[in-house]
């Protein structure tokens, strides 16, 4: 082991390129669109940095994986062309330094997985936008959980509103109302949700606080599934719920009720109906997604959250109806709510409780 000073500060490392020095910290890795073949990758920073290296392939253990390097300290962000929609890749990244003609690299990132979607899953075929993937972001904490949690930011999908699917895998109509009334058979398959008293859409709202419960269940040793981390997704309700069953082990689905009393937190319960309850997959299912829903309140009322009522509200959502894992909608607030970054990360922390327990 060598010891090289650098600005001042002694650092271990090994000369050689290529092998893993400690003196840069791993930058964080998130993969923003995918679709056409081309993936968008973006970082946070790092001032010490003069480039990067993004690696990925179609093998976790990243054999005879392809590199692209990115040069510049202020760099950000690469594009991955050229990738094959039917494929799943693999993902990580690294910073690096140059002193004189000497390399010396930050450990990877954490390692993301792009995942296509896929006609044969069961529901799929129920689905009407799905043409972007979703990414399976791995713990890298000492102790992981081995269980990965779905965390859809609800809305961000241009054109959802135009296009319908079924609000039952079985065609029956819907046995509550909601944004869709009661009775009807079909409801849009995304829609554009509310804006917050602020002018903040509740699209914007929700993805800034997927991206902080992301942070948090990493750190906590879960592994995290993201069906939106831009703007638009191209990932309807089925869509994202179909991912969520075949990807991960729960589904948290994150909103802002379009209220206006600042009334707290809650999440949507399986209404108490029997032919509701009795239909496949909801028959399976509803005691978990419930389950769920009363330990993610708790854990959010434990963090200092405040909870509508008794912390549930009993609604027939497509979401639920879909669901073959412990699912739920969960309004963490309403138009009127507080969502600064403060804000969020008290949720955040509310959620990962809720999740331990």
């Amino acid at each position: 082991m060598a010891y090289k000073t650098i600005n001042g500060k002694t650092y271990k490392s090994v000369i050689s390129p290529g092998v893993k020095s400690c003196f840069l910290k791993g930058s964080s890795i998130d993969i923003l669109t995918k679709k056409a073949g081309n993936t968008h990758v973006s970082w946070r920073k790092n001032s010490k940095a003069n480039g990067y290296q993004v690696q990925y392939s179609t093998k976790q253990s990243f054999k005879k994986a392809r590199v692209k390097t990115v040069k510049g300290q202020n760099k950000k962000s690469a594009k991955l062309s050229k990738l094959k929609n039917t494929k799943s890749y693999y993902v990580r990244l690294r910073g690096y330094v140059r002193k004189g003609k000497k390399k010396y690299y930050s450990h990877w990132s954490t390692c993301a997985k792009i995942i296509p979607w896929n006609g044969k899953w069961e529901f799929a075929g129920y689905s009407k936008i799905h043409t972007d993937s979703a990414t399976l972001y791995f713990s890298s904490a000492p102790k992981t959980k081995k269980k990965t949690v779905c965390i859809n930011a609800g809305h961000g999908t241009k054109g959802g509103e135009s296009v319908m699917t079924l609000c039952h895998p079985d065609g029956s109509g819907k046995v509550t109302g909601g944004s869709t009334a009661a009775g009807a058979i079909r409801a849009t398959s995304i829609n554009s949700g509310t804006v917050l008293n602020d002018g903040t859409t509740e699209a914007q709202a929700t993805l800034k606080l997927a991206m902080v419960v992301k942070k948090k269940l990493l750190k906590a040793g879960y592994n995290v599934l993201m069906v939106r981390e831009g703007e638009d997704s191209q990932i309807d309700n089925i869509g994202r719920t179909v991912f969520a069953n075949n990807c991960a082990d729960y589904h948290i689905a994150l909103h802002y009720d379009s209220s206006s009393s600042d009334k707290g937190a809650f999440y949507i319960s399986v209404p108490e109906n029997k032919s509701y309850r009795n239909m496949y997959p909801v028959s399976k299912n509803w005691k978990k997604h419930n389950k769920l829903g009363k330990n993610l309140v708790w854990g959010m009322e434990n963090a200092g959250v405040k909870i509508y009522g008794k912390g549930e509200m009993a609604i027939d959502l497509t979401q639920t109806s879909y669901s073959t894992i412990p699912s739920v909608d969960l309004e963490v607030g309403d138009k009127s709510s507080n969502h600064s970054n403060k804000a969020l990360k008290t949720i955040a922390s509310g959620i990962v409780k809720g999740m331990n327990k």
